[in-house]
């Protein structure tokens, strides 16, 4: 019995994660069904600092994207380790399942600052 729970648990673990990149990939879609262009996508690792060291703890998606003449910036924080411990007793261990968050920010064309945004404002 308490396996079948378990199960059922890790299960949506993994449906919740998934559904947060196909999130993530509706509003690029979105973006580009209204017309807008896409000058960056890139993907590169996300490191947290322990201490003196850098220890990779997920990975980082950013797409830049301008529309109605606004630059937009899309990320997705994607982490599957945290820290435990304390001290100098910390280490990175694995999350059950990942902790994902989705930005959105905004500069308009008269501005040098990043504004965020609501992602329900936007469509």
């Amino acid at each position: 019995m308490g396996t079948g729970k378990a199960y059922a648990l890790h299960e949506t673990d993994e449906t919740r994660a998934a559904g947060k990149a196909h999130e993530f990939e509706e509003i690029i879609a979105k973006v580009e069904t209204a017309g807008g262009e896409i000058v960056h996508d890139e993907e590169v690792p996300l490191f947290i600092e322990m201490g003196a060291d850098e220890a990779e703890v997920g990975i980082e998606r950013t797409v830049e994207f301008n529309l109605n003449r606004t630059d937009f910036r899309l990320t997705r924080k994607e982490e599957n380790m945290r820290i435990s411990g304390d001290g100098i007793n910390k280490q990175l261990e694995p999350m059950s399942s990942p902790r994902v968050k989705i930005q959105l920010k905004k500069k308009p064309d008269t501005s040098d600052d990043w504004e965020i945004v609501d992602m329900e404002d936007m469509f």
